[in-house]
């Protein structure tokens, strides 16, 4: 057991990995912190309900959650928006997240903008110039055909991917135009305030969609634009209930023209931060193939930038990952010169991430060369001398 254990995006995880969250906490030690409206992992369907009947069920008294409103991400005109998104969801799918008070900002700001039937080539060229910098935000099965088209930008996530991240201009690309076929009529049936009482029962994957767009809204802290590359009826009709003014409240997104946009390039201390923040990500993942795209965002963002040293280092990060990738099971058999020359690459990555302070990833190395080492005396010497200095130094930090 942990004397206290805390849990960011609760919403994320089943009731089973909860019960696990209690038992390792004990009754007094959990935090527990989420938002039910981004509740977009597959297979999750969280209510905080959901986390007492849990804790009722293992024999603990759980706290009444307590609600925090104050945004200190976003400013009023993306909260503004996102609030609409809400309203949507509050209103037509009562029981696919507790109704809560809308967030507030504490600046004021912007609202989003809207660019319509914008070709690729132009998008790649505000990429290239006054957006530079900016995420590009999408589905996240379209993730790999949107960098293509846009010449291999770094900076496209989809939005689970992004979840829990924050940008400071995001570009929602082609969003509604993605939303699936079966879905385009109903989706424009709902935003244009025509859906019926049982809808919610009719539709119920209109609601996953409603939750990643607010998810990948509320990813923006300064500029928010929604383009939409082509028409679509769940797109026209989105652009329609975005951009009308009701009695009462302003529109909540008004439309853009492509000349019209202002150069927001990022400054070099963003470029350097969104790097370090993917190389952190990156550090933190299992997945290698996962974290390899992280490192090619984090390289292109340090590259814009005067700062060659962090470039190099992420450079070294990323050829140690697709070394380590190289070394995954299943083991083929190796020959004994195969064997010496994957010793010499480890120690040459290992010399260079060492010069580099990336100890973590020399652990990394090691774990994935263990199988492939000569003898028994090699692996045994290398842990007394090298990585064991490196694991104790780590646990002093």
């Amino acid at each position: 057991q942990r004397s206290k254990v805390y849990v960011d995006e609760v919403q994320d995880y089943t009731q089973l990995e909860i019960l696990l969250f209690f038992y390792l906490s004990g009754p007094n030690g959990l935090f527990l912190a989420g938002d039910p409206a981004q509740s977009v992992v597959e297979g999750t369907e969280f209510r905080f309900e959901e986390v007492r009947g849990v804790g009722h069920f293992v024999g603990y008294v759980i706290q009444k959650p307590k609600t925090v409103n104050v945004n200190f991400r976003s400013h009023s005109g993306i909260l503004n928006c996102a609030g609409g998104v809400l309203d949507l969801m509050f209103t037509h799918f009562p029981s696919s997240a507790k109704q809560l008070k809308k967030d507030k900002g504490l600046f004021q700001g912007s609202r989003p903008g809207v660019l319509l039937g914008i070709s690729i080539d132009q998008l790649n060229i505000l990429l290239g110039d006054k957006l530079k910098g900016a995420v590009v935000l999408t589905h996240d099965e379209s993730v790999r055909h949107w960098r293509r088209l846009l010449n291999d930008y770094k900076l496209v996530y989809g939005v689970r991917e992004a979840k829990g991240l924050e940008f400071k201009t995001v570009i929602f690309l082609d969003f509604f135009r993605e939303i699936p076929s079966s879905l385009q009529k109903p989706w424009r049936e709902l935003v244009l305030g025509r859906a019926t009482q049982d809808f919610e029962h009719i539709y119920p994957l209109v609601a996953t969609f409603l939750k990643l767009l607010y998810t990948g809204v509320t990813r923006c802290i300064e500029k928010l634009f929604f383009v939409e590359t082509k028409s679509s009826t769940a797109g026209d009709a989105s652009m329609r209930w975005l951009t009308k003014q009701v009695a009462g409240r302003a529109s909540y997104a008004t439309r853009n023209n492509i000349n019209d946009v202002e150069a927001m390039s990022m400054t070099s201390d963003e470029f350097i931060s969104e790097g370090i923040n993917n190389a952190e990500l990156a550090q933190s993942l299992d997945e290698l193939g996962q974290a390899q795209l992280l490192l090619e965002r984090s390289i292109w963002c340090f590259e814009q930038t005067d700062i060659i040293e962090l470039a190099a280092k992420a450079r070294i990060h990323y050829s140690s990952n697709l070394f380590r990738q190289e070394l995954q099971p299943p083991y083929d058999e190796k020959s004994a010169n195969d064997r010496a020359v994957i010793e010499m690459r480890a120690a040459q990555l290992i010399e260079s991430l060492t010069k580099e302070g990336l100890f973590f990833e020399v652990l990394n190395i090691f774990s994935s060369l263990t199988p492939f080492l000569s003898s028994e005396y090699a692996k045994e010497e290398l842990e007394k001398r090298f990585i064991r200095k490196i694991r104790l130094a780590g646990r002093e930090e």
